[in-house]
């Protein structure tokens, strides 16, 4: 019994140390997500004749992003080109038991990729445009261009060198993969002015129930080119966990959540932690039905990604996929309507921000603590207008007298993230006051208070031991007496005044404690909170800290500043 107990303890112990050696800042566990060349592989539905052109204006805005405030940025770095269906009565896969495509449907599909001023080549076109706008991106732009599938047991496929290919034999699959794979890469060295490189092929269907051996060859051959092999199998398909001995470089689970309203929240952090499991990466998912005209109005669904994505450690970790529903993204970068414009700039920051984190130089990495041990505020997160003699570096505190103030502006300016303040209120003056919020780096929505704030401790010394936590926005402020607010009671000492600010949602928290919460509830057609637009993912915000009261009387005293970055 005793060697039993001992046993356990001796397991709980490992599991414990296991945990704590896998948790980021925020406790969330370590990533085992896939690492690629490409970051954000964008899904392009093209060649079927039921697609849309796919011309220069058509791809634009999957290259390069202009947000509602006119700024232009560089967006995806991977495209991968796919097709399934012909649009003239013929598949690319085995598929609801349609005729299978051919030796001559295939050609032709090849054809459509490469078609002068479309698919491929307008990507290139295009992207030759926007560096003569913007310089030249500071990654490579990437291709990868879907395989078609074999279907075992199709024996009317065609010829090659005249020989008549069965697809009930292993090497005749193959040897249809390997032609494919040639007649794609003839066109594409043909292409004058590139500015993308061919990264590889992707494998088209979503399970592997069929040519399991094949694709394993058809890996083997792919690698002697010098070049990748992907796939993006849906959630627990057959094979997902068995990628890399099928010889795939890089796998992206499905979700499969947003058009499932059936499936609960958890459904995306599941994803995710079988995504981190097996070593893969995860797949973005929205299509047309996230626009607020719509039927559905899934607006909410595919935000949740995002948020999901961020709390599991994939927004800094993992390489990404979007499925967009075949020009969603077009669709929404053409929209007038203010929600979408405000869905589609928030994706497109969670593209542009993840450079940061997975791009070469990791020294852009801004999560940092200030503990003030030295006798001067750091300059390279701190601005200080204040009187020298208000603000006081002092065994590691931060004293703050009379009217003060510090802040972080152009310094830790933060777009999502956790910032914690550990301090004190120190005064018993009548006319003392002190602030710790978050402040819009520009104002694009006005002046204060259009723009927002975000108030983790606002303290009156008139009321006692209550302060006050929550958000200023236009519709709902102090100045009005309509903000939304809570009232809490502390008790003497320091404490740790919190916020985490996601697409979403900012939820305030004292001491681990969630005393507020402000939801983005600007898609909710009957809620008139933001007609404007949620202020909080318009800009990044900034850090400051002020007092106010009698001249030389400390009012605040801080211990620690952390802001954790997304």
């Amino acid at each position: 019994m005793r060697r039993i107990l001992l046993l356990k303890l001796t397991i709980c112990l490992f599991s414990i140390c296991f945990l704590l050696g896998n948790e980021t800042a925020w406790g969330q566990k370590r990533d085992g997500y896939l690492k690629t060349d490409i970051r954000d592989l964008v899904l392009i539905y093209q060649g079927g004749v039921q697609r849309m052109d796919w011309n220069i204006e058509h791809i634009r805005p999957y290259v390069v992003h202009e947000n509602r405030f006119g700024k232009r940025d560089w967006l995806f770095d991977g495209f991968l080109f796919l097709e399934f269906d012909s649009g003239k009565g013929v598949s690319f896969e085995a598929r609801n038991n349609a005729p299978l495509a051919k030796k001559e449907d295939w050609l032709w599909l090849v054809d459509r990729h490469f078609e002068k001023g479309k698919g491929i080549d307008a990507l290139n076109t295009c992207i030759n445009e926007e560096i003569s706008k913007l310089g030249k991106p500071s990654f490579k732009h990437q291709l990868v261009i879907s395989l078609l599938q074999p279907v075992e047991g199709q024996k009317d496929w065609g010829e090659i060198d005249g020989k008549k290919l069965d697809f009930s034999k292993e090497e005749d699959q193959l040897e249809a993969c390997k032609w494919y794979i040639s007649q794609l890469m003839k066109q594409f060295d043909k292409m004058e002015n590139r500015q993308i490189e061919l990264a590889g092929f992707y494998w088209i269907p979503e399970t592997m129930l069929r040519n399991k051996g094949v694709v394993r060859k058809v890996a083997d051959y792919i690698h002697n080119l010098g070049l990748k092999f992907y796939w993006i199998p849906y959630y627990t398909a057959w094979g997902y966990s068995e990628w890399k001995e099928l010889g795939f470089d890089a796998a992206y689970l499905q979700p499969t959540f947003f058009w499932n309203p059936q499936f609960k929240d958890n459904r995306l952090d599941r994803a995710c932690e079988l995504a981190r499991t097996y070593g893969m990466g995860l797949e973005m998912e929205f299509d047309g039905a996230a626009m607020v005209n719509s039927k559905k109005n899934l607006r909410n669904q595919g935000l949740m990604y995002m948020d999901a994505f961020r709390r599991n450690g994939v927004f800094r970790n993992s390489a990404l996929a979007y499925y967009e529903g075949g020009g969603s993204i077009y669709r929404f970068s053409r929209s007038d309507v203010p929600e979408d414009k405000q869905f589609i700039d928030t994706l497109a920051y969670f593209i542009q921000k993840r450079r940061t984190w997975l791009g070469p130089d990791f020294s852009q990495n801004k999560d940092f603590t200030d503990s003030f041990d030295s006798k001067e505020l750091n300059k390279d997160y701190w601005n200080k207008p204040s009187r020298n003699k208000a603000i006081v570096c002092k065994k590691g505190k931060i004293l703050m007298k009379g009217e003060a103030q510090i802040n972080t502006k152009g310094k830790r300016d933060m777009f999502y993230g956790r910032i914690e303040v550990t301090a004190r209120i120190n005064t018993k003056a009548k006319n003392a006051e002190a602030t710790i919020r978050m402040m819009p780096v520009e104002g694009k929505l006005g002046e204060w208070p259009n723009s927002g704030d975000m108030q983790l401790m606002r303290y009156q010394s008139e009321e006692g031991n209550r302060i006050h936590i929550g958000a200023n926005t236009k519709q709902m402020n102090v100045t009005d007496n309509r903000i939304k607010e809570s009232i809490y009671e502390l008790s003497p000492g320091y404490h740790t005044f919190a916020c985490e600010w996601s697409e979403q949602d900012i939820i305030f928290t004292v001491d681990g404690i969630t005393v507020n919460i402000q939801e983005d509830l600007f898609q909710r057609a009957n809620n008139p909170y933001y007609p404007q637009g949620w202020p909080f993912n318009n800009e990044p915000f900034y850090l400051e800290i002020m007092t106010s009261g009698e001249q030389g009387e400390t009012i605040l005293e801080i211990d620690s500043v952390k802001m954790f970055f997304d």
